[in-house]
């Protein structure tokens, strides 16, 4: 007989109608019941407790929350949310009195304190989990609006200095954007993603000078990156000295209470500090062996970053950077200030005094003494560019902790331009900028060393987790899949306040939680499935072995993937996911173990029932949603060509 869809409204009603659960349908606008399960369970409850109480069902809806763990309830009701002014013990009391025992979902409520925690029933679960997931497939944990038209997203990511090693946070914003930019599509979102390059300002010019003096042709052939690297770490070493001495003067002349600069002018206007200088002024200008010099720094830059990000499985809209600013917005920006009165000329700079405008972040600069055009300007005319070329409703700056103040000055200048409607569509998303990957991989490393690192780590797997590695396949062929693996599940698991661990005896294992572990559980599944065409409908006797506890518990943990994945575009914050993979994959253990006590058994040779078939593939559904979700691709695929067929339901 053939099944029922659950993909649209209509069919949803018919098989919840076969299942006794009605009148989820209605009053609860907020609900989508398309996409998340729990939201049909939200509707079923609010229904029968607003009959109980007399309440309107939306009031109803919005009491019942989201426990975050099975062991507390699967729903909760907060008592003075469904009714304010109530006595919460008598209500309490009389919810759980009057719950109707025939409820198709709940058993009656456990009270706590304030809340009712419900409990799905476990024979319910699997008949109405298990066609929602596989329905869904792909799609399930993703979000597409209502109304059917997508907000766009500008996430600018990565961004590192052109000049420099590509530093651990420049790692963790590549990981924690593209992430986001995932995240935001499953919710609906268009996501332009943008790498805004550190690649113009005085680290160029500085550069420059360093080439002039060290720079050699041979060694650039050889290893251009490399070479880069070393000249610039050379006239870094010989200008610390005049950067301490202009420090020292300024310093002293701040203790006088008044410092316009003028200290570090004799200091400035010769030695290295003028080549520099003189060397980016003539960049600005549009000279030739200054821009011919930066075009080559750039162009090698982008192709050995594209090739890091390559190997990462991440990619980019656009490429841009400060050196693609129009000047002509600069100059607008300037102009706005000024007509404002919001900046003001100091010492020879233009700078803006941010107590002025109420927030405690000192002085910003516009532009220095020396007439150069400075970070925030340019990143205050790179706003005003995205925003008419993509018409974004919201922008997203995935930057470390280092530059809060930065991207506070910046939000509060565009509003005090009267740009407020803009200034609130952007969000600087930030994260700890300590990092302990520098220390680890030592000066002059390239990007491409951080994951080198990875797969080395990987080949000194043993016992147990050389077992693991050998059920996934052999070294050779998933070692660079593995090791990907590895280091962006070490990213995501690190919550964002949280330093930067650089760790690859520690990601590379096939310990709890770890990238290598949950493409191991997947693996398990994928053969665990191998010798299974289709997904049948399973009979009762299947439906009462997928009630009981550990495979009823694993569907519920399977249920809440769409709630976490929304808590998750609240918060930002990737270890959520993590966490919650980790917990699927613990149950999943439970339900693959032959016994209370007993260690996991090989099952890969034993014929698969078609309920387990089918537990087993809604399992693998949302492992493998959430690792891509977390910009993981599966390193082992079932032999088996994919089903396109649902399970049916009769």
């Amino acid at each position: 007989m053939a099944g029922l869809s659950t993909l649209s409204l209509a069919s949803l009603e018919q098989w919840l109608d076969r299942l006794a659960i009605s009148e989820i349908l209605t009053g609860t606008n907020e609900a989508n019941l398309l996409s998340n399960p729990l939201d049909i369970c939200r509707s079923s409850l609010a229904h029968a407790v607003s009959n109980l109480v007399t309440g309107d069902i939306q009031d109803a809806f919005k009491s019942i929350q989201w426990p975050n763990n099975i062991f507390n309830g699967d729903l909760s009701v907060t008592i003075p949310r469904l009714w304010p002014g109530c006595k919460p013990d008598e209500l309490s009391a009389e919810l759980v009195d009057k719950f109707p025992k025939d409820h198709g979902l709940f058993d009656p409520p456990i009270p706590e304190g304030v809340h009712l925690r419900f409990f799905l029933k476990l024979d319910a679960v699997p008949r109405f989990l298990l066609p929602y997931i596989l329905d869904r497939k792909s799609t399930y944990g993703s979000f597409l609006p209502k109304e059917h038209v997508r907000q766009k997203l500008v996430v600018e990511f990565s961004s590192p200095n052109i000049t420099s090693e590509f530093q651990g946070k420049h790692l963790r914003s590549t990981v924690i954007g593209a992430f986001i930019g995932q995240l935001y599509e499953s919710m609906g979102w268009n996501v332009t993603r943008i790498n805004y390059l550190g690649d113009w300002g005085k680290p160029i010019a500085l550069l420059y000078v360093g080439w002039v003096k060290y720079g050699s042709e041979e060694a650039y052939e050889a290893d251009s990156v490399g070479h880069l690297l070393q000249v610039y770490h050379r006239i870094e070493e010989d200008f610390k000295p005049e950067q301490a001495a202009s420090k020292q003067a300024r310093d002293e002349v701040a203790k006088e209470g008044e410092d316009k600069g003028e200290a570090q002018v004799e200091i400035e206007s010769k030695g290295i500090f003028a080549e520099r200088n003189e060397a980016f002024r003539k960049l600005e200008d549009g000279d030739e062996i200054l821009v011919a010099f930066w075009e080559r720094l750039r162009k090698v830059n982008i192709d050995n970053y594209t090739e890091f990000y390559e190997r990462l499985g991440i990619h980019f809209d656009e490429y841009t950077g400060e050196s693609q600013i129009c000047q002509d917005t600069m100059i607008e920006v300037e102009q706005m200030l000024k007509e404002k009165n919001i900046s003001e000329e100091s010492g020879g700079a233009w700078i803006v005094h941010m107590q002025k405008l109420g927030i405690k972040s000192g002085t910003a600069i516009i532009r220095d003494r020396t007439g150069a055009s400075t970070y925030l300007l340019r990143d205050l005319a790179a706003v005003l560019e995205r925003s008419r070329k993509y018409s974004f409703d919201k922008m997203i700056y995935v930057v470390a902790s280092d530059n809060s103040v930065h991207f506070g000055q910046l939000i509060k200048i565009l509003k005090v331009l009267d740009l407020k409607n803009l200034a609130s569509k952007l969000q600087h998303v930030k994260f700890s900028e300590t990092s302990r990957m520098a220390a680890a991989l030592g000066k002059g490393y390239k990007p491409q060393g951080i994951l080198d690192a990875c797969e080395e780590a990987m080949e000194l797997l043993s016992g147990s987790d050389a077992n693991k590695l050998a059920l996934i396949g052999e070294l050779d062929k998933v070692k660079e899949g593995l090791a990907t693996s590895a280091l962006l599940i070490q990213e995501l698991s690190t919550r964002l306040v949280t330093a930067h661990a650089f760790d690859t005896s520690a990601m590379a294992s096939f310990k709890l939680g770890s990238g290598p572990d949950l493409q191991y559980w997947l693996a398990r599944l994928h053969l665990l499935l191998k010798n299974v065409d289709s997904i049948a409908e399973p009979s009762d006797e299947d439906y009462e072995i997928l009630a009981e506890e550990d495979q009823a518990n694993l569907l519920r943990i399977l249920a809440q993937y769409p709630e976490v994945v929304k808590a998750t575009y609240s918060s930002l914050e990737p270890a959520g996911i993590v966490t919650y993979l980790t917990s699927v994959t613990e149950q999943l253990a439970e339900c693959l173990a032959e016994d209370d006590g007993a260690e996991e058994v090989d099952r890969e040779d034993e014929d698969v029932t078609p309920g387990l078939a089918a537990l087993y593939e809604a399992t693998a559904i949302v492992l493998e949603n959430g690792i891509r979700m977390l910009g993981l691709v599966p390193v082992a695929t079932s032999s088996s060509p994919e089903r396109a067929d649902t399970l049916v339901v009769g």
